[in-house]
C-alpha cells in the first residue's frame, strides 16, 4: 500500500513569498493527489505548528489551492522530520503502508528531513518531482542539491504526469527522444548500500523460480552494485545465461509477467536482448533492474566484477572516473557510457589474458 505525504503547504508559507515555479508546484501536487486518490491510496497532509503557524490561525490552514478533502488524514508536527514525535508511523502501520511519496515545503528543510526519517524507519521513499519547492534566491540549486543527495541515500524521484498539460508529456518511453529520456532518468552515483546484494538475491530467486532448471544455466550479479564499497548508480545489473534450447518467446512472456520491459539490442551478443524494470514515463518507480540475456559462455562482465572486488585501488580509480563523468554528463547516458568504454575495455583485455593463461596451465 502506498501513501502520498504533503508537508507544510500552509498559507503562512505558500504566501510568505513567491514560491519558485509556484504554478508548476501546485499543478504537480494536485496531479499527484488526483492520481493517488483515483488509485485509492492514502493521502496525508502535514501541518507545522510554531509561533508563525499557530494552530487554528489562517496561516496554519492548508492553502485552498490544494485539493484537500475531509477524508484525507492530517498529521500535526513541531519538528522538521514528520516522523519525530508524531503518530505518523502508527497511521502508516494502521493502513499497512510501506511505500511513501513525499512533497511539499521546503525542499531542503522539512521535505528532506522527512524523506531521511522515512528511510531510517524502513519505508520505501519517493520524492515528488516538481512537487517540492522553496522561495530562496537560489531555489533551483537548493532543489537539485536536495534531489541529488536524497537519491544517493536511496530515495526515488517520481513524476506524476498532469493530464491537463500538453499531450507530449504523455509519451511512452519508446516515443521519447534520447534527450527526454536523459532528463527523465539522470545519472546519479550513490554511496554503496548493503541492501543491493539483498535486492539482487530477491530478484534472482524471482527469476529462477519462473523457469525450468534446464533453461537457466547461470545467473550473476554484475555491474558496480555487485562490488562491495563501490559508489554506483543504484541499478541492479543481472547477467542471465540461458540454454540455446530456451524458448525465446516464453522468455519474453515470462519477463513481461514479472513487470519487465524488453530492449532489443542487435549489437549485443545473442540473443540480443536486455530486460529492464523500474522505468516509467513518469520517471523511476521502485527499484531499477537490468537483466542481460546471454547464451552460456565466458563473459567479460563476470571477470570485470571479480577483478575489481580483488583490486580495491583499481575499483577506486573506476569510481573516480564514474563520478567525473556523472558530473559532466548528468542527463546523457550514451555519453556517460561511451566515455567509460576505453577504461573498461583495458580491464577486460587484462582479465581475458589472465583467464587464457589460467586455462593453459590447467
Amino acid at each position: 500500500m502506498r501513501a502520498l505525504i504533503l508537508i507544510d503547504i500552509q498559507n503562512g508559507l505558500t504566501k510568505k513569498k513567491i514560491l519558485h515555479n509556484e504554478t508548476v508546484f501546485l499543478d504537480s501536487v494536485n496531479s499527484a493527489i488526483k492520481a493517488y486518490r483515483d488509485s485509492n491510496f492514502k493521502i496525508i497532509f502535514v501541518q507545522h505548528n510554531n509561533n508563525q503557524l499557530k494552530k487554528g490561525s489562517s496561516a496554519w490552514e492548508i492553502d485552498s489551492r490544494i485539493d484537500k478533502q475531509e477524508n484525507d488524514s492530517v498529521i500535526q508536527k513541531k519538528h522538521g522530520n514528520t516522523f519525530q514525535d508524531t503518530d505518523l508511523k502508527t497511521t502508516l502501520a494502521d493502513f499497512e503502508i510501506n511505500s511513501i511519496t513525499v512533497g511539499g515545503l521546503v525542499s531542503h528543510g522539512c521535505v528532506n528531513a522527512t524523506c531521511l526519517g522515512g528511510l531510517s524507519e524502513g519505508f520505501e521513499i519517493s520524492l515528488l518531482k516538481n512537487g517540492h519547492t522553496n522561495w530562496n534566491k537560489d531555489a533551483e540549486t537548493k532543489i537539485l542539491e536536495t534531489e541529488r543527495e536524497l537519491i544517493k541515500n536511496g530515495v526515488i524521484i517520481m513524476e506524476i504526469v498532469n493530464s491537463s498539460v500538453d499531450s507530449d508529456s504523455n509519451k511512452s518511453l519508446n516515443d521519447m527522444t534520447i534527450a527526454e529520456l536523459g532528463k527523465l532518468f539522470p545519472i546519479i552515483i550513490s554511496e554503496y548500500l548493503d541492501k543491493w546484494a539483498d535486492l539482487y538475491k530477491y530478484e534472482a530467486n524471482l527469476i529462477t523460480d519462473s523457469f525450468l532448471q534446464t533453461e537457466i544455466l547461470k545467473i550473476d550479479h554484475i555491474g558496480s552494485t555487485a562490488i562491495p564499497g563501490l559508489k554506483a548508480k543504484p541499478t541492479i545489473d543481472i547477467l542471465l545465461q540461458i540454454s540455446e534450447q530456451t524458448d525465446i518467446q516464453k522468455l519474453k512472456d515470462t519477463f513481461k509477467s514479472l513487470g519487465y520491459l524488453i530492449n532489443e539490442h542487435p549489437e549485443n551478443p545473442a540473443p540480443h536482448m536486455t530486460f529492464v524494470k523500474g522505468y516509467t514515463a513518469q520517471g523511476f518507480k521502485g527499484q531499477a533492474y537490468h537483466v542481460h540475456i546471454r547464451y552460456i559462455g565466458d563473459w567479460d562482465e563476470v571477470r570485470f566484477r571479480d577483478y575489481l572486488i580483488k583490486n580495491k585501488a583499481i575499483a577506486k580509480e573506476y569510481e573516480t572516473l564514474k563520478l567525473e563523468l556523472a558530473d559532466k554528463y548528468p542527463n546523457d547516458r550514451e555519453a556517460y557510457t561511451d566515455s567509460k568504454t576505453e577504461w573498461i575495455e583495458k580491464i577486460n583485455n587484462l582479465t581475458r589474458k589472465q583467464s587464457t593463461t589460467a586455462q593453459q596451465c590447467v
